[in-house]
């Protein structure tokens, strides 16, 4: 099995559109309430969710001019929040087709189709113009890719000169090897972290500048292991429907969160050319 062929095991379901479809369709579901209340919970499944993306959009000075590239975009949450919020254009890519034709889905019942445009592509050979962006989104998707010297390559070359790259990821701890299965990989085949000194300082020789950086893991423990309420019904629909085996996943991240196996960081860069 290659590379491609494994995200898409580990990410993709088959059935995933027909799934998210029936649900949606055979409910009486108030649009604005499905963007806002039942998707909220399991359409941006990087830890700490929606408030991740909005943190990461402010800290970058996120307006309705600015032309965004959202990489791993999943089945689109991210871009809705950051379209819905600021207005901006955005180009969605992930290598899981039914991500992508899932995401469109539910674009489609928001309305969402003129300012976000989804597509199945390998971050590592990006089909796009050279400085063709303002902004690049990665969040929870460094862990997948293990040639992260071409990726942050791909990166400058898509964006514009002081342009933005935010990242918001999971990196190796001090005590290794992580526990699995966990959110992004079932085994250490997919799963290529690396501490967060490396991460820096290759991003950093790749032709970007550093903005912030920051150590999300003890806010990001905190929260997972505070009681939440209970998700809406159809929110757990569609979270089974979309990744099987969550609950052993999560249950791994949070031990790996205590037991310093892993961290979670935020890192603005400007594209230094």
């Amino acid at each position: 099995m290659n590379y491609e062929e494994a995200i898409n095991v580990q990410y993709g379901k088959s059935d995933l559109c027909k799934k998210v479809n029936a649900i949606l369709d055979n409910r009486d579901i108030d649009i604005e309430k499905l963007s806002k209340d039942i998707l909220a919970p399991i359409e941006e499944l990087h830890l700490h969710g929606r408030a991740a993306t909005m943190e990461l959009a402010n800290e970058v000075g996120l307006n309705e001019k600015m032309s965004v590239l959202d990489i791993g975009c999943g089945i689109g949450g991210p871009a809705r929040t950051l379209a819905s919020e600021f207005g901006c254009h955005i180009t969605g890519i992930d290598l899981s087709k039914e991500y992508c034709n899932a995401a469109e889905l539910i674009n489609n019942k928001l309305g969402l189709n003129e300012n976000i445009k989804i597509q199945q592509v390998n971050a590592l050979d990006m089909p796009f113009d050279n400085a063709e962006f303002d902004v690049v989104f990665m969040q929870h998707v460094l862990m997948n890719i293990e040639n992260k010297q071409q990726l942050f390559s791909q990166i400058n070359r898509v964006l514009r000169p002081k342009g933005r790259f935010a990242h918001y990821t999971i990196c190796a701890g001090s005590v290794v090897p992580i526990q699995f299965p966990v959110i992004w990989a079932s085994n250490p085949d997919i799963s290529f972290l690396l501490p967060p000194s490396e991460l820096r300082q290759l991003i950093s020789k790749n032709g970007f500048r550093e903005i912030s950086w920051k150590d999300y893991s003890t806010i990001i423990l905190e929260g997972m292991q505070k009681e939440r309420s209970k998700p809406d019904p159809i929110s757990i629909d569609l979270l089974f429907s979309i990744s099987a085996n969550f609950l052993p996943k999560i249950r791994n991240v949070i031990r790996n969160l205590k037991e310093k196996r892993m961290v979670v960081i935020q890192g603005i860069f400007e594209c230094n050319k």
